[in-house]
């Protein structure tokens, strides 16, 4: 545990003493903003590997991520484990090293790739093994051409679009996703249109040994501002098939179509968030009829302290009959976990009511409490994981129970961003079981703890 602290503190040290206030680090590693230093001739500490020059009006940059969580379960899954697990709770150290370059050439072309090293210690039964460790992979490695309005990305690549409820880089798990395809982007005055064909990486333990998934993934997704970008519409279309996925305990081939719109604000005192989406195809010889609705509203309180309070909620389809001839579960495509990594539980067959309060108590702390009510939509179908695996309830014991509360989800999330390159975050997350965990399994509460920190440069 010393040399974690240890670390820690080197780590922070370095970060204040090289953070520029000018910079700008993406999420997205590949839309940083560095271009301050790029004609720079006095730089210091780690500003010296962004834009070093090659000659010709061509350079390379380099850049990085150290984070380190410690995380804790207790009763993992409402206490329903394996029984090679000889316990329920879990205490294990995740470690994430990202490194990347951008080579740029001329003012039109660029190469970006970034090498990814996860790690897992102290727990032989890994939560979700497929994305906690991944020894060394080429997580990203793609060329661009850039044109005035159009951009060309073909590789491997990280995307997201809208609020990350379609497709997101997964940020939270310990190895974050990839896909292989090509991006094309048109930018407007006031919008965006994205085109892109894709296939999901599949992260895998060992050194380089990640594949493509053969997920097909074909799709638009527009966004169109108004009121200077006070108001903002997303809308998209997407077409998925796959071979890999399972609905009520039953493989086949899934062709599904997925059209939505997300209408959204970015105001002084009152915003809103409504998104909407329909699906439609097959599944085998069963017709797809499925949804998602969301509405968010919230209010801006204590001004000085940028306190924001709101409610969201959210219905999701699940089968309504599973000896009928259409499939009624909503698929959540590569959506980002929507409560978090308490539980596996994904917003499918789902009706959620949550409310929020948002708030930075001192300078460079934010923290979010949130509370969720959550319920099946359908007792026709059971529930699944944020990547559409269904776990609950058992195959041997399916439609066993009729009960649709899931209970309530309690979440407290503190993030200290010491720097543009540091911060610190405290979790922690209590999942009271309610009926349907309790007739379909053990049924006991979940506590879950994470201390992390991450510094990126």
């Amino acid at each position: 545990m010393k040399k974690y602290i240890v670390k820690t503190v080197m780590i922070g040290w370095l970060a204040i003493t090289t953070t520029s206030a000018q910079n700008k680090i993406s999420w997205l590693r590949y839309d940083d903003d560095f271009t301050t230093l790029k004609k720079d001739t006095v730089k210091k500490g780690l500003d010296k590997v962004k834009y070093i020059s090659l000659g010709n009006n061509n350079n390379i940059s380099f850049g990085g991520e150290f984070r380190d969580q410690l995380q804790y379960y207790d009763n993992l899954n409402f206490g329903d484990v394996p029984p090679t697990y000889a316990k329920t709770d879990v205490f294990q150290h995740l470690r994430r090293i990202m490194i990347h370059t951008n080579i740029e050439l001329g003012n039109h072309f660029r190469f970006f790739m970034q090498l990814n090293h996860t790690s897992r210690d102290f727990n032989d039964n890994p939560v979700t093994p497929e994305i906690d460790e991944n020894q060394l992979s080429l997580h990203q490695a793609f060329g661009e051409l850039k044109l005035t309005h159009w951009n060309f990305r073909l590789g491997q690549q990280e995307i997201f679009y809208g609020n990350h409820r379609l497709i997101t880089f997964r940020e939270g798990p310990n190895t974050r996703q990839a896909f292989d395809g090509l991006v094309i982007k048109r930018k407007f005055k006031k919008g965006t249109l994205d085109f892109f064909a894709v296939s999901k990486v599949i992260s895998k333990q060992y050194v380089f040994d990640d594949e493509s998934m053969h997920d097909g993934l074909l799709g638009i997704y527009g966004t169109q501002f108004y009121a200077n970008h006070k108001l903002g519409l997303d809308y998209y279309l997407v077409n998925f098939q796959s071979r890999n996925r399972m609905y009520n305990y039953q493989a086949g081939y899934e062709n599904r179509q997925t059209g939505g719109i997300r209408f959204f604000s970015n105001l002084k005192t009152v915003n809103f968030e409504f998104e909407g989406a329909y699906q439609t195809g097959t599944f085998n010889d069963l017709t797809i009829a499925a949804y998602t609705v969301l509405a968010d509203i919230n209010l801006s309180v204590f001004p000085s302290k940028k306190g924001v309070i709101g409610f969201a909620a959210n219905i999701a389809s699940g089968d309504k009959d599973n000896t009928d001839d259409k499939l009624n579960t909503y698929n959540l495509l590569y959506a980002k976990p929507a409560y978090g990594l308490v539980a596996p539980i994904g917003a499918t067959n789902m009706v959620s009511l949550s409310p929020y309060l948002k708030i930075n108590p001192i300078q460079k702390l934010n923290v979010l409490a949130q509370v969720f009510f959550l319920g099946r939509n359908s007792n026709q179908d059971g529930t699944y994981s944020p990547g559409m695996v269904q776990n609950r309830p058992t195959p041997n014991a399916f439609l066993a129970s009729d009960k649709k509360t899931l209970g309530q989800l309690y979440v407290m999330e503190t993030t200290y961003q010491q720097t543009k390159k540091l911060s610190l975050s405290l979790d922690t997350s209590y999942s009271k079981a309610g009926s349907y965990p309790k007739a379909t399994g053990n049924g006991a509460d979940i506590l879950y703890l994470s201390l992390k920190s991450t510094f990126r440069f």
